[in-house]
């Protein structure tokens, strides 16, 4: 009979203590009313949950298509001098022991910590979405959720009233000028941790920041030894969103609303709301709060990696404790006035992976080399994809005039373009970009054309000498020699452009547009690879004579006959083309600038 009691006691234990909340400890929306008392979860400092003081306001109906949001009003903590802290979000509420959902929304510069909460009936649905299914979708740039104030219960919109957190629009013919208010509400700002990042690089991606509801702080990352304790993971936790980690580390911070298992909820809101996903999850610790009127913060900092975010929907993210996801080790290698190689990894996502990529990078090259005065950077950029031997291999030159490093953008964007592809699935299996900084004496450029003759015949050979300027010294001719084509029609012109690489860009671009659009991986991957070098001078010779383009294919000797055949087809795919010779001169400089010249072809005797 003892040993019946014992076991009876443990069980008791077990119960008690798992995170797992069953059907009875949920309260529906339908069942809250204003008034009501209860308490919430959270991390003050360190890992310890504590707990403080909620009263419901009311409830906004039908808040979003088939949604509510269940307003309070917090306090106890330090929360009467902080206000809503960013990092809360996701910190469960609890009325009458029932778990009613998660803080996540609040009014900016409020003076009282009034907050929005997610019900939990929403968030629960998150974990019942079935990934094979659901099609990824971002999330939309507008973060406040408005509605007017007349569509609420009366006693509500009182007692917004008296917490001065409704907003007055302004009074036009079409507004009811008894009841001229709307309810606003914005997510709660995610704490952005960061660590080795230089302000400026993070000044700049400000905007990407401000869409994601991000706010960046920095923070020293030291690596914990110790083992994660999921025992004490339950809700009202600090979880972190690990997006980079190694020598540059970011972290989104927010809190644990409920655990079933190794099955968990959080935030209350979307992390960035692509759908389905792979994100690293790993527990946090607080520091501290530190309060400001613009908007309290949490300064934690991530530890062990515990699990992936699988989910990352409107009402919430979910994830799940032991299922990990491979993230893309990154090396950035800068050679100049010092030598220095950052290592670190980042997610493998299609809208963060660049753009984080390209923040590491800004980061590393301001902590390296010198931000003020004109200099060049000759970029390599390796990138590794399964199921292909080589790496994808772009190299070029470019001019920076300033503080900016923005030039980096154009060697990045391919990582971006393999990542978004139309054709085919791609894993990205590492990044590695070489930067060599040189020195900006090391540019010239295009003055003018000389030609030995302007009066040519079908089958001449024309001798261009192309005068450039480099920097701080003497002119410089190079000579090219151009064939004219049998081809060519007596009596008409030919244009000659002597430019740099993007200069003739653009022309290929007007001549044919169809060329540069990739219609398979491999014409994508091509394109990425073989761009025209910024060292090169190019030589483009318009000619009269016209062809067309099929599905990125160059067809530019068609006989007239079906050339009119192919103008006039009913089928989509088929662009003009126009014919140019062109020709490059390599060179020791970063080349700028164009001029052109008119060769005339003799008329027939």
């Amino acid at each position: 009979m003892r040993q019946k009691t014992l076991q009876l006691l443990l069980f008791i234990c077990v119960l008690l203590l798992s995170p797992v909340v069953v059907a009875n400890d949920i309260m529906d929306v339908d069942e809250i009313t204003p008034g009501m008392k209860g308490y919430g979860k959270t991390v003050f400092s360190g890992k310890k949950i504590e707990v403080f003081h909620v009263e419901i306001l009311g409830v906004l109906k039908n808040w979003e298509a088939r949604s509510d949001m269940i307003l309070i009003k917090m306090s106890g903590g330090p929360l009467s001098r902080t206000g809503i802290i960013s990092g809360m979000s996701g910190s469960p509420v609890y009325v009458e022991n029932k778990l009613i959902g998660a803080v996540s929304h609040g009014w900016s510069f409020a003076k009282e910590a009034i907050a929005g909460v997610t019900p939990i009936h929403a968030m629960l649905n998150v974990l019942n979405i079935e990934s094979e299914i659901e099609n990824s979708t971002l999330v939309n740039g507008e973060k406040v959720w408005s509605v007017p104030a007349k569509a609420q219960d009366p006693d509500v919109v009182n007692r917004l009233l008296l917490h001065d957190t409704l907003f007055k629009n302004g009074l036009t013919a079409n507004v009811d000028t008894q009841n001229p208010f709307t309810i606003d509400l914005v997510p709660i700002h995610t704490p952005l941790m960061v660590s080795g990042f230089d302000n400026r690089s993070l000044r700049r991606s400000s905007q990407l920041f401000n869409e994601f509801g991000w706010f960046p702080f920095q923070v020293n990352r030291e690596e914990s030894s110790t083992a994660a304790d999921l025992q004490d993971f339950t809700p009202g936790a600090s979880v972190a969103v690990e997006i980079i980690r190694g020598d540059l580390s970011a972290s989104v911070i927010g809190t644990l609303t409920y655990r079933e298992g190794d099955d968990i909820l959080a935030f209350g809101h979307p992390f960035v709301q692509v759908g389905t996903t792979s994100l690293p999850m790993s527990t946090a610790h607080v520091y501290t709060i530190l309060a400001c009127q613009s908007g309290s913060v949490k300064m934690a900092v991530p530890e062990k990696i515990i699990g992936s975010i699988r989910q990352d929907r409107r009402p919430a993210i979910a994830g799940k404790i032991g299922t990990y996801t491979q993230m893309i080790p990154c090396q950035a290698e800068i050679k100049g006035a010092l030598d220095s190689t950052y290592n670190f990894e980042i997610v493998h996502d299609r809208l963060l992976t660049p753009n984080l990529f390209q923040m590491a990078v800004e980061s590393a090259l301001l902590a390296t080399e010198n931000s003020i005065g004109e200099k060049l950077m000759d970029l390599k950029l390796d990138i590794e994809i399964s199921e292909r031997p080589d790496p994808i291999t772009i190299q070029n030159v470019f001019f920076d005039p300033g503080p900016s490093w923005f030039q980096i953008h154009n060697i990045i964007q391919p990582i971006a373009a393999l990542m978004s592809n139309e054709f085919k699935p791609v894993t990205i299996q590492s990044i590695k970009l070489s930067a060599h900084i040189l020195d900006a004496e090391s540019t010239a450029s295009i003055e003018n054309i000389r030609v030995n003759k302007k009066w040519v015949a079908p089958g001449d050979d024309v001798l261009l000498h192309v005068r450039v300027k480099p920097y701080k010294q003497e002119d410089h001719f190079l000579p090219v020699t151009v064939k004219i084509p049998e081809s060519v029609s007596p009596g008409s012109t030919i244009r000659v452009t002597v430019c740099d690489a993007s200069q003739s860009e653009l022309l290929e671009m007007n001549c044919a547009p169809g060329q540069l659009i990739p219609r398979n991986f491999e014409q994508l991957v091509h394109s990425i690879e073989n761009g025209k070098s910024n060292q090169d001078i190019m030589v483009r010779v318009q000619l009269n004579k016209k062809g067309l383009t099929y599905r990125g294919e160059d067809f530019p000797s068609l006989p007239n006959s079906l050339l009119n055949i192919m103008a006039l087809s009913n089928q989509s795919g088929v662009m003009s083309l126009q014919s140019d010779i062109v020709k490059h001169i390599e060179t020791k400089w970063l080349i700028t600038g164009s001029d052109s010249i008119n060769l005339f072809v003799e008329n027939e005797r």
